[in-house]
């Protein structure tokens, strides 16, 4: 009984050990991938897109998504949106599925950027 209380113990420890390290690194080093020929929208502000975006990236406020603004691009092109933290994004992608369009990817934060291997202008 003491022999599996203390291996219960051990392998607490090593998960607590595993889990405070941040995981695996394979976890840590993943790149996530969009479709090469992938539109990107920048859905933030115009001020916040001057100050550094995505370079390619058109700016398409979530305030114009809202009023009715749409890519120009035929509903099943690769679309990709992104914002400052992500919240904006995500309206943006539930506004554009709602919209007919069908290959939406939401990047989230601009921070994100990087984890797509996606240059900016800043």
């Amino acid at each position: 009984m003491r022999l599996a209380i203390g291996a219960i113990i051990v392998i607490v420890i090593l998960l607590g050990v595993t889990l405070l390290s941040g995981g695996s690194k394979s976890a840590q080093t993943t790149q996530l991938k969009l479709e090469a020929d992938a539109v990107i929208y920048d859905v933030r502000t115009p001020e916040e897109y001057a100050a550094g975006h995505a370079k390619n990236a058109k700016l398409l406020p979530l305030s114009d998504i809202q009023e009715g603004a749409l890519p120009t691009e035929d509903k099943n092109t690769a679309i990709a949106v992104y914002c400052r933290s992500g919240n904006r994004s995500g309206q943006a992608t539930a506004l554009l599925k709602k919209a007919g369009f069908t290959n939406i990817t939401d990047i989230g934060a601009y921070s994100n950027l990087r984890k797509y291997r996606i240059e900016t202008t800043s």
